[in-house]
């Protein structure tokens, strides 16, 4: 535990009431890397949390309460529905029923001392406004700027009224917050252009849990690189969101085009979202049922850490746009810790982090470089062992343990004041 957990789970336990911080997100807690992280922190740090997420229907296992956590599941999702007015409905419906369970909880002494609001959507800050009221400080975490998403998703021009009204809740929605956090350098900047002040808001980046990916060992002596061909399947993995401005439907029509010259070419997709129908079908569209295999919808971070182990290559097709312009898939730093090399484009900020020394670029929306970029690594393990290792340098510079003494010190400064 670093010196600023210890310190304030130090404090925390001398007081006569245990600090509580309740974690709001529309997600699935058991595969979200990063509200489980914020949540491990807390916890570690002394924090009581209540977790306020989505619950699984059916027979899928939703999370346990333990001594220092407790989950209030007041929804599931239904993906089968996703037009704008229904997600809407339903981003709103969340806020409320958010909103209240914390404003309950709150009156009936389970007090919060800091509210944590995981965007998207950002408005769901407004379920919290009761509480803001009555002084409660509230941390906003914009994982994602939903504009350049919704545009992207849509096909609307940025003038469309539709994303101007995204600029004017994301707005609102930080100037509602005490605090705002954000997962990139380029994400940040792009919010200050919307009138975030800098004073208020601090990067955090989204880092992968060395507990659940560890820094897996590379080779070595360059030759236990090279496979020992036709003696297994040539792993290629995805795992994450299955939506179309992350290309998947591209890296299926490159398997595609690669069945003869990689005959062990095997596509593993972990995930779920909107798009898996479309790729269910391009996938028996092409006759590429063995080269392409999906999970059982999204996994625990545990499961897909098992699905990932000893892949040999990763990608990541995403369409450059709008919408990718400003993300650094975690994604991609858990493949760098387990030693798997990668494929992707070169977006605006995973250029601010990465060399073509650590990363095979290969440019966005074309299936013929993406199969020339497999087969080229396929042929050259030695090729795929430097990315892997370039790719590490990435860790010197940003770390697990750093992040998580920023993030605790901005929960600890709103709790002071």
């Amino acid at each position: 535990m670093s010196n600023l957990a210890s310190k304030t789970s130090s404090t925390n336990n001398s007081s006569s009431r245990q600090l509580r911080v309740a974690m709001v997100a529309y997600t699935f807690y058991n595969s979200d890397p990063r509200v489980r992280r914020h949540v491990r922190n807390l916890t570690e740090a002394g924090y009581a949390v209540d977790v306020i997420a989505l619950h699984y229907d059916g027979d899928r296992e939703n999370p346990q309460d333990s001594d220092a956590i407790r989950f209030l599941l007041p929804r599931g999702r239904d993906y089968s529905r996703q037009g704008k007015f229904y997600q809407i409905y339903e981003y709103t419906a969340f806020t409320v029923q958010s909103g209240w369970r914390m404003l309950r909880n709150h009156l009936s002494g389970r007090k919060y001392d800091v509210v944590h609001i995981n965007n998207m959507p950002n408005f769901l800050i407004f379920g919290a406004l009761p509480l803001r009221l009555l002084r409660v400080p509230v941390l906003l975490d914009v994982h994602d700027t939903m504009p350049e998403i919704y545009q992207e998703r849509f096909d609307v021009p940025p003038t469309h009224w539709m994303i101007r009204l995204l600029f004017l809740e994301e707005r609102w929605s930080m100037r509602l917050a005490s605090f705002i956090i954000t997962t990139e350098h380029t994400k940040w900047e792009r919010l200050i252009e919307n009138r975030l002040q800098r004073k208020r808001s601090k990067v955090t980046l989204n880092l992968p849990d060395p507990d659940l990916f560890p820094l897996l060992p590379l080779p070595d002596n360059r030759e236990h690189a090279n496979d020992e061909r036709g003696k297994g399947p040539f792993r290629i993995v995805y795992h994450g969101t299955l939506a179309r401005r992350l290309g998947l439907d591209i890296a299926i029509r490159a398997v595609g085009l690669l069945c003869e010259s990689i005959p062990n070419i095997r596509l593993e997709i972990t995930g779920d979202g909107e798009f898996r129908p479309n790729l269910v079908a391009l996938v028996d569209e092409l006759g590429l049922q063995e080269q392409v295999v999906f999970s059982d919808g999204f996994l625990p971070t545990d499961q897909v850490l098992e699905r990932l182990i000893g892949a040999h290559l990763a990608v990541i097709p995403s369409r450059p746009n709008i919408g990718t312009r400003l993300m650094l898939p975690t994604k991609l730093l858990e493949y760098f810790r387990l030693g798997i090399p990668a494929i992707t484009v070169p977006t605006d900020t995973i250029c601010h982090y990465f060399t073509k020394e650590m990363v095979c670029f290969v440019p966005g929306e074309n299936p013929e470089a993406l199969a020339e970029a497999i087969l080229g690594l396929y042929e050259n393990a030695e090729r795929r062992l430097e990315l892997a290792q370039n790719a590490r340098r990435f860790f010197d510079t940003y770390n697990f343990e750093t992040e998580r003494d920023v993030y605790l010190g901005v929960v600890q400064e709103l709790v002071r004041h």
